[in-house]
């Protein structure tokens, strides 16, 4: 019975432990991608046109993309945060020589039953925007 109780305890709990955890872990970190790809690409959108027929000059609204980023963040993570997940949207990067937008992400999850730290799951994703004349 205690070399029973004993392979349970040392062997199978963990085991059981890593079934449920590991699939949590790679659910939250592809909600989260998709939640930073929703977000830059909700950036992307905001070009300003009046800018761009004004000098050909293509960028974002200086305002808004931000603010854009963080509506689509939070919309795609509001289920998650209900679940006991954190999701934060940690930054919005503009890089205006390449046309381009990253947004970075992170969440946290609790493995172990809950007795092991929170580890942080990190993800980015990068749009880029362009006008075209037509």
């Amino acid at each position: 019975m205690v070399w029973n109780a004993l392979v349970i305890v040392t062997v199978l709990l963990p085991l059981a432990g890593l079934a449920i955890d590991v699939p949590r872990y790679f659910a939250l970190r592809s909600r989260l991608q998709i939640a930073a790809d929703a977000s830059a690409e909700a950036a992307a959108r905001t070009v300003d046109i009046r800018h761009y027929i004004n000098t050909g000059e293509t960028r974002l609204e200086p305002g808004r993309y931000a603010g854009e980023a963080a509506w689509a963040f939070e919309t795609a993570v509001a289920d998650l945060r209900a679940r006991g997940y954190t999701a934060n949207l940690d930054g919005v990067d503009l890089n205006e020589a390449a046309d381009t937008i990253t947004t970075r992400a992170s969440g946290t999850i609790r493995l172990f039953y809950n007795l092991s730290p929170p580890v942080t799951v990190r993800v980015s994703a990068t749009s880029g925007y362009r006008m075209v004349r037509g």
